[in-house]
């Protein structure tokens, strides 16, 4: 690892361009990384993982050109691109790339992939920023996440730049060559923590609002807080907290992405962006987490973490340290204080025998022997390829244009990634702050308050039987009307199932989601029959420890699912998952089953 050292006064980086060709660790957020590329004399793509972080730093609402000003007055043109790439964008693009003079265009990731159809990429310098937001996206962005991956290179330059970068543990291997330059600061803030655990994180935030609304502020060490920033990753639990407190749209200020689905969530508020008016509430999903600023002389930091919902399940060394950089107002005196809610994972609690990092061993293991595995499949005759590949979960090992293999590591880091979350993170309130401690977070005493108030989801989505019988009706009846893309955007499901499964097939289903799901995964031409059995079998075993009797049922429903007249054993699981045998003392009796840690990369 190479260091930089920052001469700076005023916190900010203050360098006439970013290390080139490298993952640049700048340590502090807030710092101006990407300001220091918005306006050099160097042309520069920037891609970002959200559009909240274009409009927070050029304010357009849409794809186009404008001009934006730098605090000592610099004036520079910027092209962003986010969104429906439209006709008129493209055109104002061209135009844009054709000009003379610096160019800066800051794109979503998901746009990278078109670039080089307007422009020669050796004419720009590239800055992925947020990049560790790389792997938490891999999950349902991965289109655009192998956008960046497969095209960095071949640019000026580029640098992955973040304060909070992915560790050694999760980095992909495409990025295993890239020299590492960590930015060397005089002096950076200390994070305070408070640590409130309870059974129920929603009501405890709720109970922080009233506390807000009784006095029309919070007081801490003598300051008075009238502003607060609620950093929730579910658009969902906001509209109920918001219900269970009575919050009215002149209250709160939301942040989250502008669709359909969460303007229906949040009937009766307005969605708003980080530019918007403050108000006394903030609430903010992931779309602002990173990035994005927010000032505010009095707002302060409230993160939950249900571990019912693990989408707001947060990472403390990337996440929580992202958050925390958020309120940019120096003088605020809360700007370094959070207030982390939080359960630990209760009934899904994992109680396995065996820590992370064996946990990481196996997995370096397994990769190691598949990538032997796949070069020797790679070198194999056509008909001895054919039938190595069988071998092959398919969800991982992925066959490229010219007929060779080569593993997607970064969805088996991904499984890790996860894993670490719930097994050493959450697990409980002390390895939480144990978490916290580690990355450099001073926290108070551990605080666990019991709640007997619960409260109710707000909202009712359409079910899917109610979705697939009204677009069952109206293709059937050829009834061309918004309603048909509606249903779809609420219930996406019914498309395979109606024009791939039928509803004669759906209907024998009993309508069952669940069940469909496994339904269309029988019909994929394109995965080999073990990966297909995995794919079934994980809609209902995930890491964890389960019985051989409950193996055994699903091992039984996967085979009946694809035809398969196997024997059914609980023993086979080990053919499928990395896993190990073990009996269990549970509810005074001994329970012999498996611990499941996650999918295996090559079958047995």
């Amino acid at each position: 690892m190479k260091t930089l050292k920052i001469n700076s006064t005023n916190g900010y980086l203050n360098l006439p361009d970013l290390p080139h060709n490298c993952i640049f660790n700048k340590v502090v957020t807030g710092c101006g990384g990407t300001t220091v590329v918005l306006f050099n004399d160097e042309s520069y793509i920037i891609a970002v993982p959200t559009t909240e972080l274009i409009v927070n730093k050029t304010g357009l609402t849409k794809s186009g050109l404008t001009t934006i000003t730098s605090y000592d007055g610099k004036k520079q043109s910027v092209f962003g691109l986010f969104g429906t790439f439209t006709y008129q964008a493209k055109k104002e693009l061209e135009k844009y790339v054709s000009s003379a003079g610096i160019k800066k265009i800051m794109c979503t990731y998901d746009k990278m992939e078109y670039l080089e159809q307007y422009l020669n990429p050796t004419d720009f310098r590239l800055l992925i920023d947020e990049y560790h937001i790389l792997l938490k996206a891999y999950s349902y962005r991965q289109k655009a996440v192998d956008g960046v991956l497969d095209s960095f290179r071949k640019y000026k330059s580029f640098c992955f730049m973040s304060a909070t970068p992915i560790s050694a543990d999760f980095t992909p291997s495409i990025l295993s060559d890239v020299e590492l330059v960590e930015a060397q600061w005089d002096n950076t803030d200390t994070l305070i923590v408070k640590l409130d655990q309870t059974n129920h994180p929603y009501v405890k935030a709720a109970n922080y609002i009233n506390a807000y609304k009784k006095d029309g502020y919070l007081e801490i060490n003598g300051n008075k807080s009238k502003e607060a920033y609620f950093f929730i990753n579910s658009v969902t639990d906001i509209a109920s907290i918001l219900e269970y407190c009575q919050l009215g749209n002149e209250e709160v200020k939301i942040v989250c992405a502008d669709n359909p689905s969460n303007r229906d969530k949040l009937a009766g508020y307005t969605i708003s962006n980080s530019r918007s008016t403050n108000k006394p509430f903030t609430f903010i999903t992931s779309k602002s987490f990173e990035g994005a600023d927010y000032f505010s002389e009095t707002g302060m930091c409230f993160v939950v973490s249900n571990s019912s919902n693990t989408n707001t399940l947060l990472d403390i060394s990337t996440d929580i340290y992202q958050i925390a950089g958020r309120i940019r107002t120096e003088s605020n005196p809360f700007r370094n204080i959070m207030v982390h809610i939080f359960n630990s994972v209760g009934k899904r609690k994992l109680n396995l025998d065996i820590t992370y990092e064996e946990m990481v061993q196996r997995m370096n293991d397994e990769i190691e022997g598949a990538n032997e595995l796949i070069t020797a499949i790679n070198n194999s005759s056509k008909k001895a390829k054919s039938m190595a590949e069988k071998m092959l979960n398919s969800a991982y090992a992925v066959c490229d244009k010219e007929g060779n293999y080569f593993l997607n590591d970064m969805l088996v880091k991904l499984d890790l990634y996860n894993f670490k979350l719930e097994k050493v993170i959450y697990n409980d309130g002390i390895a939480l702050r144990k978490e916290h401690n580690a990355n450099g977070n001073m926290t108070t005493e551990l605080e666990y308050e019991r709640l007997n108030e619960t409260m109710n989801k707000a909202g009712k989505k359409l079910s899917f039987k109610d979705a697939f019988l009204r677009y069952t009706e109206l293709l059937q009846n050829l009834v061309i009307t918004p309603e048909t893309d509606e249903i779809v955007r609420v219930q996406p499901l019914v498309v395979p199932a109606y024009h791939k499964l039928g509803t004669d097939k759906v209907r024998s289903l009993r309508y069952i989601k669940t069940a469909i799901e496994k339904a269309l995964i029988s019909l994929e031409s394109d995965k080999n029959r073990d990966t297909k059995i995995v794919q079934i079998l994980s809609k209902q075993i995930k890491t964890g420890f389960f019985s051989n009797a409950d193996i055994k049922d699903w091992i039984k429903e996967a085979y009946d699912i694809l035809g398969i007249t196997d024997k059914v054993k609980a023993t086979d699981l080990d053919r499928w998952f990395d896993c190990k045998p073990v009996a269990k003392w549970i509810d005074s009796k001994t329970v012999k089953g498996y611990e499941i840690y996650r999918p295996k990369i090559v079958f047995k």
